[in-house]
């Protein structure tokens, strides 16, 4: 099974991957995680010029271009052989996130990224998370770290990923899940495994 996470900066993502991956393991399940960008060697050097703060303008074709370079490599040498070896894969962010960020956030035109994504042939996430907390909210919870490219971007910015975000996720409801990150931890950590054991049961039955 695959499953993503998706949200805007300090949606709390990471802390609910981690939680996932530990009830599943203690279920018996074995369990590989993945970043994107990043993961794989090639990927990793993908993310360092994506992040990487620059005087120069970086067109939202560019980072487009190499977030699918990152993804397709991703795909091919690290996603498919970890579930065909049996594991639960769990992605920090996938195709939705260019979607949100390239074409909501900084208007791409969706045509461009549906030919990108339909001629790289890669596999759908059966299952994503969807943390959705406000522009404002996500600010304050990062001001403390340093910030890198993507994450110095604006509010309003980051309104219109996040309004991207909440259409990507009415139009897929039977895979995304749509869940308040403002709740508490303990109430995410609970509903996002619960959801995800009956997926996996629904899958085996």
């Amino acid at each position: 099974m695959f499953i993503s996470f998706e949200g805007i900066e300090g949606s709390g993502k990471s802390t609910q991957i981690e939680l996932l991956e530990a009830a599943l393991v203690a279920a018996g399940h074995k369990v590989t995680k993945l970043r994107e960008p990043g993961t794989t060697q090639m990927g990793e050097q993908i993310r360092d010029i994506f992040l990487q703060d620059t005087d120069e303008k970086v067109d939202p074709i560019t980072e487009a271009f190499l977030l699918y370079a990152s993804r397709k490599h991703l795909d091919q040498n690290f996603l498919r052989r970890h579930l065909n070896n049996g594991s639960i894969v769990i992605a920090d962010r996938y195709a939705d996130a260019t979607l949100a960020y390239q074409c909501f956030g900084k208007g791409l035109e969706r045509e461009f990224i549906d030919v990108i994504h339909s001629k790289s042939d890669l596999l759908e996430p059966d299952l994503t998370f969807y943390m959705d907390i406000s522009a404002e909210k996500s600010r304050d919870r990062i001001s403390h770290r340093e910030m890198d490219r993507m994450e110095s971007e604006s509010i309003e910015f980051f309104d219109r990923v996040r309004n991207g975000y909440l259409e990507i996720a009415s139009k897929n409801p039977e895979r995304i899940v749509c869940l308040d990150a403002n709740r508490s931890i303990e109430d995410l950590q609970n509903e996002i495994v619960n959801k995800t054991l009956e997926k996996i049961n629904a899958a085996v039955g």
